[in-house]
């Protein structure tokens, strides 16, 4: 089954099959410059006859499972902290599948792609979830989530077009929010826990976003989606994206702002949220092994029940030191007010504290340890406690 199936894709990107090593004089089609990364399993397929044919079409499949334990001062559930939300208790938070095919920036000409990436299965579907994708798993287990669950969280195709600008490159489906310092894949984050500005906001859109590189320095960002979390659902409006990166690329510094833009209004009919944001991300590299980051993101919504008008903020900062290319260490601060207890169930300003490592045992296999303390004064988010303290690791093998 997997020839027709990557034939039928050569086929949408305009390609054809060359003849196998073996038969013929023909070779694989062309390269980009610089290869992907290949981990275990493609490393596993080279040489055989499935791995020649997904290099014909640069296809590579990937991904990763994320397991974790989490010692806890509370038992149980220790939301609204997340995404290792279950105290004093192993999870499988990621068993990831990737399937891409990247365009090629290197290239003169236009070039086309796709990525898919699919949870299968893990405990973090609970918060990536889009409405209208699978979303039934959320109320399954007597009108609660189920434990693990399975989430199609990214597929989109692409285009890159070399001659717009510096680069324009197009994507079109369902694809990752286009803001942050933290992501949905495990292996891009310093640390193993996320902070709750990541966790109560927005993790994907359906639509379509182009991004262009106007300089060497400048980049700018737009798009139309479908609103925030959501598939496709035409009751809600359609929302905005847009964002301004500076780079300078000899530069020790760079600036990231981004808004999504759309009704800000809380859709009381269907019980869903889809609010306005605005981030701003500052990067500094202090040397060649320290970087800093800062952070600060405001949401805003209207018309919440029994609420009305609901805002946060939440502020970041990240400190990461490079001892060895194998091993690194990251502390993050965070603060983030939930001022009318919109997004978290409880209001008030948590304060979280967190310092880890990150370090690579081979390859292909991560282990990330760390200490984390979060506190909220003015309520008691954690089984009637205002503070928390976990010991988390989590391990990572990437295949």
């Amino acid at each position: 089954m997997l020839s027709p199936l990557l034939l039928g894709v050569a086929l949408t990107l305009g390609q054809t099959p060359s003849t196998p090593p073996d038969g013929g004089e023909e070779t694989p089609a062309a390269a980009a410059p610089a290869a992907p990364e290949r981990w275990l399993l493609m490393k596993a397929l080279q040489g055989t006859y499935p791995g020649w044919l997904l290099d014909s079409y640069r296809v590579q499949i990937s991904g990763w499972t994320d397991m974790s334990f989490t010692a806890s001062s509370v038992s149980g559930n220790q939301l609204p902290f997340g995404f290792n939300f279950r105290g004093n208790e192993f999870l499988l938070q990621q068993n990831w599948l990737r399937i891409d095919c990247p365009v090629n920036t290197s290239s003169s000409e236009p070039t086309f792609g796709f990525r898919s990436d699919t949870m299968l299965p893990g405990t973090d579907y609970r918060f990536t979830l889009a409405r209208g994708l699978f979303s039934g798993q959320l109320t399954a287990s007597n009108g609660q989530p189920n434990l693990y669950g399975i989430d199609p969280i990214e597929f989109y195709a692409e285009a890159y077009f070399p001659t717009l600008g510096r680069g324009l490159d197009v994507k079109i489906g369902h694809f990752f929010a286009q803001f942050g310092t933290e992501t949905n894949d495990a292996p891009s984050n310093a640390l193993a826990s996320h902070t709750y500005t990541f966790v109560w906001n927005p993790f994907t859109h359906t639509g379509v976003v182009a991004t262009l590189k106007l300089s060497d320095t400048w980049t700018v960002q737009g798009g139309m989606v479908l609103g925030c979390d959501i598939f496709i659902d035409p009751a809600d409006e359609p929302t905005g994206l847009a964002s301004v990166k500076w780079a300078p690329p000899d530069g020790r510094d760079s600036v990231l702002l981004a808004v999504i833009v759309g009704a800000a209004r809380f859709n009381t009919a269907r019980n869903f949220h889809n609010p306005d944001i605005f981030n701003f991300i500052y990067t500094r590299k202090i040397d060649p092994r320290l970087k800093y980051t800062f952070e600060t993101l405001y949401g805003l919504t209207s018309n919440v029940p029994d609420i009305g008008f609901a805002n946060w903020l939440g502020v970041m900062n990240y400190l990461t030191y490079e001892f060895t290319p194998r091993l690194s260490g990251t502390t993050r601060l965070e603060f983030f007010d939930d001022f009318q207890g919109q997004r978290t169930g409880f209001p008030g300003l948590y304060t979280a504290l967190t310092a880890g490592v990150s370090f690579k045992l081979l390859k292909d296999v991560i282990f990330r340890p760390e200490i984390r303390y979060d506190y909220n004064a003015e309520s008691r988010p954690f089984e009637n406690h205002h503070g928390l303290f976990t010991a988390s690791a989590d391990l990572l093998l990437r295949w």
